[in-house]
């Protein structure tokens, strides 16, 4: 497996599990989250435990390639520009409609709240185009 392939798939595990609790109490457990203080405690917690995870993946992902370069060849370079380009277009369109439209309509905690799932189904979005596009062969990109 490749280390971006690696580095990828860390981000999606890191990532996911925490937000996935975080926006299910947001729709389960609403009182939970009711005053300010609280919902930025819970989103505080949400995202210390994303890049405590994150953090020590990566440690554990270096130590396992200590003395390996990290060299990028044409067709890493290739699916990480496709993996960008595709999550760049969905957080666009996402961030116009919480940006742009929900302000109308929503405001405070809403409107965080939407552009969170915005950039975290962005970034979900990216890492598995670049583990797909390892995975999948492809004779052009």
């Amino acid at each position: 497996m490749s280390s971006l392939e690696k580095r990828a798939w860390l981000a999606l595990w890191s990532m996911l599990p925490p937000y996935i609790v975080y926006f299910a109490i947001l729709l389960l457990w609403p009182r939970l989250t009711a005053g300010f203080l609280d919902a930025f405690l819970v989103l505080a917690a949400t995202a210390t435990v994303h890049a405590i995870a994150y953090i020590v993946g990566l440690a554990f992902v270096r130590h396992r390639e200590r003395g390996e370069p990290l060299q990028e060849d044409e067709r890493d370079r290739a699916i990480d520009g496709r993996a960008t380009r595709a999550a760049y277009f969905m957080l666009l369109t996402g961030m116009i409609v919480v940006g742009m439209v929900m302000p109308f309509t929503r405001s405070g905690w809403d409107v965080v709240n939407a552009a969170l799932l915005v950039i975290v189904l962005g970034e979900a979005m990216r890492s598995v185009l670049i583990i797909v596009g390892y995975r999948r062969p492809r004779l052009a990109y």
